[in-house]
């Protein structure tokens, strides 16, 4: 007598016996079919939403300072980052009595690079209603744009013409994808302004001659996290197609289908850390206001 089972059309017979295909094969046969064609491309996407909405940064979002330098973007070394508090430090607690903020953020969250700036003082409370010796120069990553603000006590020295300068200097770098290079510049020559009108010589943490026209050296860069995002997207694709590959030759079975369904996990890093700590950083005014002086801005 001969058993005949059927499963929607298809078979394997062993001798005289129909044989039902596992599920392991049904399921791999289904990842081969057109209606899964397009899933690299839909996980492509959402990775990059969930990217993007990740990455946003409304002022409201950012935690107040806790040093003059506040790298959200996560884009400078931990040497620039030391370089950068030392001659900001330096200011703060000499007779120019001035102070610096350095901020990066990953984008503007759809506002202009002044208003963005404006609304950052605000969220601090930056300014005083004494002499407001203040600056800050921020930079937006993925928006491409850069800002630096000066407070009335300082626009006297550093105009916004001369701060157009110092800020279009920046874009050789930035262009190149040399952020702590272009800040450092950036921050040397406002800092080496307010030195001279005050007085005060300032000294080179690499232990060099004093800092003079911006002659602060740029420490070599490591790889920023938006090159590493890209190695792991690309790493994620070559696991997945792998996976797939093995598990249409029945490799993993149950295991390998439950794994390719599981979802790609979370990961909460992030680049080298927003802040220095230990410079001395004791706020910027607290007392609201803003700078209420002038400033330049652009793109690159």
């Amino acid at each position: 007598m001969r058993r005949h089972t059927s499963f929607r059309g298809e078979e394997l017979r062993l001798g005289t016996f129909a044989v039902l295909p596992t599920y392991n094969e049904v399921a791999m046969k289904a990842f081969g079919r057109p209606r899964f064609a397009l899933l690299p491309s839909l996980l492509a996407a959402l990775c990059l939403w969930f990217a993007a909405l990740a990455q946003a940064e409304p002022v409201a979002s950012l935690p107040q300072p806790t040093d003059y330098v506040s790298d959200f973007a996560h884009v400078l070394s931990p040497e620039a980052i030391q370089r950068l508090d030392a001659i900001c430090a330096q200011l703060d607690h000499s007779q120019a009595q001035a102070q610096i903020a350095v901020v990066t953020v990953h984008d503007l969250d759809g506002d202009d690079a002044a208003d963005y700036a404006t609304q950052l003082e605000d969220h601090w409370k930056m300014g005083n209603k004494g002499q407001n010796r203040y600056a800050m120069v921020l930079l937006a990553v993925a928006d491409h744009k850069y800002r630096i603000e000066i407070g009335y006590g300082l626009e006297g020295i550093l105009p916004d013409g001369k701060t157009g300068d110092i800020g279009r200097s920046m874009i050789p770098d930035l262009r190149a994808g040399d952020y702590d290079g272009a800040v450092t510049s950036a921050v040397g020559q406002i800092a080496q302004v307010i030195a001279s009108d005050a007085h005060v010589t300032l000294e080179n943490p690499d232990g060099g001659a004093p800092l003079a026209d911006g002659n602060l050296a740029r420490p070599q860069r490591p790889p920023s996290i938006f090159k590493v995002f890209e190695g792991i997207v690309v790493a994620v694709f070559v696991v997945f197609y792998l996976l797939r590959f093995l598990g249409g030759l029945g490799v993993f079975g149950l295991w390998g289908l439950g794994l390719l369904s599981g979802g790609i996990g979370q990961n909460n890093g992030g680049g080298f850390g927003g802040s220095g700590g230990g410079s001395g950083f004791g706020g910027f005014g607290g007392m609201g206001g803003g700078f209420g002086g002038g400033g330049a801005g652009g793109s690159w």
